[in-house]
């Protein structure tokens, strides 16, 4: 048995704009064996800053790893905290988050995820190793 490495990251300069929550429920066996979760917050929602807060580090990426499991749902929350200043889609491109998943040394999961600027994401995925 193996357990789950996740990694997720973005690179998009405008990324300070948005906090982000990762959570994972870990199953072996059909049976919740852990619950992982990680929180990046740059203000409260509504804040509508100016500009990026002093002191911001744009390495705000994760990594979770799992004990021994077969079974994993990941649920990743993107919000904004502060809207772009555009006001049309065609001014302004979705922010690109990668998201890795691995099962022991295997690779099951690697994908590119656009995020609206506006409303952020919801995702859930269910994967098994």
């Amino acid at each position: 048995m193996a357990g789950f490495t996740i990694k997720i990251d973005c690179n998009d300069d405008a990324f300070w704009r948005y906090n982000y929550v990762v959570m994972c429920s870990v199953r072996r066996g059909g049976e919740e064996v852990e619950f992982l979760k990680h929180r990046s917050e740059i203000a409260p929602v509504g804040a509508e800053l100016c500009e990026k807060p002093k002191g911001y580090s744009a390495e705000r990426g994760v990594v979770l790893r799992s004990g021994d499991a077969d079974e994993l749902t990941l649920y990743i929350y993107v919000i904004p905290h502060t809207l772009p200043r555009e006001n049309s889609t065609r001014d302004i491109a979705p922010l690109n988050m990668s998201l890795i998943v691995d099962h022991g040394t295997k690779s099951i999961l690697k994908r590119w995820v656009e995020i609206n600027p506006w409303s952020g994401e919801n995702i859930e995925l269910n994967l098994k190793g």
